[in-house]
């Protein structure tokens, strides 16, 4: 883990990737549009999934057309290791990775309590900490 408390864990995006690339690569070259890099809010982690709504304070970015989309990206060459294709590739991206900025748009948002619309001031009881 990275000692810098707001940084994204490099670390753990890397082995993300390579996890990727090995599901890509295995029998063929197969890229699946399914598979995001999904990063926590909380310890800014990373790992791979499938896309499905994201849950609260997570943020994912697709793999295939989004963080890479330049086809063949991902398509592992003759005698490359997973290991430095990965670093290679998060090397590309990874000052555009902004993954440590959470969307959360659940109910229980801090952005969400003020009331049924956003411009509404907040209520005596809204207002009690």
């Amino acid at each position: 883990m990275s000692s810098q408390p707001n940084s994204l864990d490099r670390a753990s995006v890397i082995y993300a990737i390579k996890d990727y690339l090995l599901q890509v690569n295995y029998r063929g070259y197969k890229p699946d549009r399914r598979k995001v890099l999904s990063v926590r809010q909380t310890d800014r982690t990373a790992w791979l999934r499938n896309a499905v709504t994201p849950v609260r304070s997570e943020v994912y970015y697709f793999i295939e057309g989004e963080l890479f989309p330049k086809e063949n990206t991902t398509r592992l060459a003759p005698g490359q290791s997973l290991q430095n294709l990965a670093e290679n590739l998060v090397d590309q991206i990874w000052n555009e990775l902004s993954a440590w900025r959470a969307y959360d748009f659940t109910p229980q948002s801090d952005g969400l309590k003020q009331g049924q619309y956003m411009d509404e001031p907040l209520s005596a009881e809204q207002s009690k900490p």
